[in-house]
């Protein structure tokens, strides 16, 4: 019986999982963001670079430390050298065929000019095993090199830091994108049941001969109408999706709610925000600007830090074994050569490289302070553009409410009318058409708003976070 009972709470347990995994995942906006900003391709990008700009730092801070190489070298000379030199021996060798009779010390006069003779140099076999450790001294371009690769890995940073800026407002105009194709397809669900009660006491009426067929045709072709712009904006509705999933990089063949009301996104500016200073300050662009420049700088000293000389110093030590016969222990052994030096480089003309170097980093430069000047009046004239965008947002908002209140009591009284019979159904047709306008009106008023929110927190650099 316990048994039983135990499987039972198993497979509960395991239908239970088996619903709660199948179950669509809900996301709010922040959350939404959340996941975009985990899952960010561009972020996992973004941070090789940075980690490939820490690799540049190790990379040029090597030059500067000591270098250590080991050699082994092994020659076999199948032909020695011959070098030919004159021959003072025979000369003075006298009677080499008459008995070998040698020529008395000091006697000199008249001996043979005998001519040169060929001898050989070295050894059959040499074999070299060494170690050379060197190290930089001074070299004004190592420093500035290093402290440029350090500048490099905080402007990867700062890259990727304007990337994560850039991905919540990507996200939300794809989140609000949703939030209207959901909400225009409740007011169309609405409609719908309001038209088809309509045409069902149409449909009485005429049955009672209150009315002609057709008030009931003008109906059925309004219901057909409003059918197949939901079908159409059913469709809108899963695009919209599909965009959302795709900028979060959530797999696209699964499902999502979205928590958060179109409503509950309108949040108003501050004050500040509406009608302070226009200025670029907060915006991220503006510091990799700024970083860019200040590499700008470090480019221009390395190039004139290779007017300065260089020194580097050297120590090699290693063994050498000369032998005809590598194997045989009599004939030598090994020998230590050791030399300790130092080498200055001293540049003196380079065909002007140099100079043209210099001068196209100071181009780059002023070419960067050009940019950074655009920047900053672009980004004046967007923040002000997104203020007056705003304002005439929240005005039309504010114009679409009341036609919406207006358009609702026209099509009330006009359906009113027609049940007391002073109406048409001709009035009924126009006034929910205009109904219908509005309330498309009214939801594109509503996201028009919420996006001029968002173009305003971007332009002044507000994080959405």
């Amino acid at each position: 019986m316990n048994l039983s009972k135990g499987l039972y709470s198993l497979v509960f347990l395991f239908l239970a999982g088996w619903s709660s995994a199948q179950s669509p995942a809900s996301f709010s906006l922040e959350e939404a963001i959340d996941y975009a900003i985990d899952k960010s391709l561009d972020l996992q990008t973004a941070e090789q670079d940075i980690l490939y700009a820490k690799q540049q730092i190790r990379d040029t801070r090597a030059i500067g430390l000591p270098q250590l190489s080991g050699k082994v070298e092994y020659n076999y000379n199948a032909n020695l050298p011959v070098q030919y030199l004159p021959d003072f021996i025979s000369p003075i060798v006298v009677g080499t065929l008459e008995g070998y009779q040698l020529v008395p010390q000091g006697t000199t006069a008249n001996l043979p000019d005998a001519g040169l003779f060929p001898a050989e140099f070295g050894v059959t076999n040499t074999l070299t095993a060494g170690a050379t450790l060197s190290q930089l001294i001074f070299d004004g371009s190592y420093f500035v090199g290093l402290k440029a690769a350090r500048s490099v890995a905080e402007l990867s940073r700062k890259q990727k830091t304007l990337t994560a800026h850039e991905i919540p407002y990507t996200i939300k105009k794809a989140y609000l994108a949703v939030l209207l194709a959901e909400e225009n397809l409740g007011i169309l669900d609405k409609n719908l049941e309001n038209l088809q009660k309509m045409r069902d006491e149409t449909q009485a009426f005429f049955e009672s001969g209150l009315v002609e067929q057709l008030d009931v045709d003008r109906l059925d072709l309004s219901l057909a109408n409003l059918q197949s712009e939901r079908g159409m904006i059913e469709r809108q509705t899963q695009l919209a999706y599909n965009v959302l999933k795709f900028q979060m990089n959530y797999p696209l063949e699964e499902s999502i709610i979205l928590k958060d009301e179109l409503e509950s996104l309108m949040q108003a500016p501050s004050q500040d925000d509406l009608e302070g200073e226009a200025s670029a300050s907060k915006r991220p662009e503006l510091e990799v600007l700024r970083l860019n420049r200040d590499l700008m700088d470090l480019n221009m000293k390395r190039y004139k830090a290779g007017y300065l000389p260089n020194l580097s110093g050297f120590l090699a030590h290693q063994y050498q074994l000369q032998r005809n016969n590598l194997f045989d222990n009599d004939e030598g052994k090994f020998n230590p050569i050791t030399v300790i030096g130092l080498q200055l480089n001293v540049p003196i003309f380079d065909g002007f490289k140099k100079d043209a170097n210099i001068k196209m980093a100071k181009i780059d430069a002023t070419k960067v302070d050009i940019q950074i000047k655009q920047f900053t009046l672009a980004t004046e004239l967007e923040i002000r553009n997104a203020r007056a965008m705003y304002l005439n947002a929240s005005e039309r908002l504010e114009n679409q409410k009341k036609n919406l209140a207006l358009a609702e009591r026209i099509l009330e009284t006009t359906r009113l009318k027609y049940r007391e019979g002073v109406g048409s159904s001709t009035e009924i047709s126009t006034a929910e058409q205009e109904l219908y306008r509005t309330q498309a009106n009214y939801m594109n008023a509503i996201y028009d708003l919420v996006i001029a929110k968002t173009d305003l927190d971007k332009a002044l650099g507000n994080p959405l976070k």
